[in-house]
């Protein structure tokens, strides 16, 4: 089953229409998940493609990312745009500011949250159905810019660690690791 930005976003919308009380963290819980899992299979995925990389190595990535225990989603973030050579800011276009404006926002209350305390911002249902729609948003962009550009949106595949067989794709990747090679680099994220 090849899945897509809006079979993922499904539960978020499950979780708003059901009148639940806590809904609206609940959804902006949810939306978070989904973007930091998007950033980490797409950044997977693009590390997947180095040569020095075999298809059976999966698990060893895995535990490379596994082992790096502050990976945060502006390391994903900054990984795909290094792998690549885009930039966000200028795929994006307009959206990319009010976007990662909101996304730091967003980063900021997600910390709180997801560790049971108080954001001190005392942001209502709509603030934080603001911030699902802001990550929804990039979630969407980001999905679009990579099936376009290297042939894997984060969310169509159920595994992201699958060999492309794009050349270019491998020798940007290749170009990008260097000497660091692909553990190195991903200790680095």
């Amino acid at each position: 089953m090849r899945r897509t930005l809006e079979d993922e976003f499904n539960i978020i919308e499950y979780v708003l229409g059901s009148g639940l009380e806590t809904r609206g963290v609940d959804a902006f819980c949810l939306a978070w998940i989904k973007y930091e899992r998007q950033q980490r299979k797409i950044c997977s995925f693009l590390v997947f493609q180095a040569s020095a990389i075999g298809p059976d190595q999966a698990s060893s990535v895995r535990q490379a990312l596994a082992n790096n225990k502050g990976i945060a989603h502006t390391g994903f973030r900054g990984g795909i745009q290094r792998l690549t050579g885009l930039r966000f800011k200028d795929e994006f276009g307009d959206r990319y500011g009010p976007l990662n404006t909101a996304l730091d926002h967003a980063w900021k209350a997600r910390d709180k949250i997801f560790h049971g305390q108080q954001t001190g911002q005392g942001y209502s249902r709509e603030q934080l159905l603001a911030k699902v729609d802001s990550i929804r948003e990039w979630c969407g962009l980001l999905a679009a810019l990579g099936a376009a550009k290297f042939g894997y949106d984060g969310f169509s595949a159920t595994n992201s660690m699958f060999k492309a067989k794009n050349e270019e794709l491998t020798a940007a990747v290749d170009k990008a690791l260097g000497k660091l090679g692909w553990d190195g680099f991903i200790n680095q994220l």
